[in-house]
Order: C-alpha cells, then structure tokens, then sequence
C-alpha cells in the first residue's frame, strides 16, 4: 500500500477519536473568548484615557495656560479638550455597552451582531484619535508661528515654508507612531474578535 495512503488513515483514526464540539459547544467558547476580548478593550481605552494624565503631576499647569492665553491658544486649547474628553468617555461607555452586551447574551446571532458592533466602534475610536493629532497640532503650530514671541527669534534666512515642511512631516510622522500603536494594541485583539465571527460564520451556526 502506498505510505501516502497508510498516514492518511492513521490520521483519520486520529482524527475520529478527538472529541466534536457541538454547535452549543462551539457557542459558548466563542462566547466566553470574545468576552475577555472586548473586556480588555475597555481596560486598555481607560488607561489610554488616564495614563497621560500624569504628566500634569510634572508641570506647571498655571505656567502651561498662561503660554496659552499669550499665544491666543487658551479658548481653542479649552473648546478641543471638552470635544477631546466628551467623545473619548462616549468611546470608554460604548466599550462597556459592548462588553455588557457579549457578556449577557451568547445567543450566537446575538453574539455575531455584538462582535461586528464591537470591531466598527473600535475602528472608529482610533480614526477619531488620528484625526484629532494634525487637528490639534496644526491649529497650534499656526498659532505658534503666528506669534510675536517665535518670529522674533527665528533668524531671518530660516525660511518658514521649510519650518512648515518639517513641522508637517513630523505630524505626520507622530499620527503614523500612533496608527501603529493601536494596530498593535486593538489590532491584535480586533483580529481575534474577527477570528471568533468567522468561526461561527464557518461552522454554520445557526442564525435564527
């Protein structure tokens, strides 16, 4: 007999001893994994919200908004921090929602939609965090450069479209920094949370 042929019918005999997971079986890990997961979500977006606040434990706040009220940065610093905050802490409770949500109910369509749900939010959390750097940044470059006080020290053959230049490309270098943070911190946990649906979607579970 062909040895081709003998290892496939060992593995068969192997494979037929190893137990089957049953749709309610497959359900439930599915279940318990994508809970965890999205659990995680939410710790690691609540530190990412309270760990750089310590850096005010360092500095001179009074100092910090007197610069901004020189520069005529204090009333956009203030409107930016509130949308800032306001959006975040609407991301933070979304993530709970969503964990609630897995955790409460294993229903496997149930537990498909929460998936989806979960994995569009996310994305849309870290392309709202990417888009408010060059925001943030831009405005208060311009107002920067704008000012008595850095125009008065910059020398005069210092071209400012080069000054812009270099600022530009180190915004983008920091929006870039941050796009492969969270790739992979919520990459690595968004691809298991599409592992999970695609093995529900693979093993036929049942939808209704």
């Amino acid at each position: 007999m062909d040895q081709l042929e003998i290892l496939k019918k060992d593995w068969k005999k192997q494979e037929s001893s190893l137990p089957k997971l049953s749709r309610e079986d497959l359900s439930k890990l599915m279940y318990k994994k994508s809970s965890s997961i999205v659990k995680w979500i939410f710790i690691i977006s609540v530190l990412e919200f309270m760990l750089p606040h310590i850096i005010y434990l360092f500095i001179d706040y009074d100092k910090v908004i007197q610069q901004y009220k020189e520069l005529d940065l204090y009333n956009f610093s203030l409107i930016s921090n509130i949308i800032f905050y306001a959006v975040v802490l609407v991301f933070i409770y979304l993530f709970y929602k969503n964990y609630r949500s897995i955790s409460a109910n294993s229903q496997p369509k149930v537990l498909m939609q929460n998936i989806m749900k979960t994995r569009k939010t996310v994305k849309y959390y870290i392309w709202f965090n990417l888009g408010m750097i060059p925001v943030i940044a831009g405005v208060t470059l311009f107002k920067t450069f704008n000012s008595s006080e850095f125009t008065d020290k910059v020398p005069e053959n210092i071209s400012m479209v080069l000054v812009w230049l270099i600022s530009i490309i180190l915004i983008l270098a920091l929006v870039v920094l941050f796009w492969l943070f969270y790739r992979l911190i919520y990459g690595i946990l968004l691809n298991k949370l599409e592992k999970n649906y695609n093995e529900l979607v693979s093993n036929d579970t049942d939808l209704s």
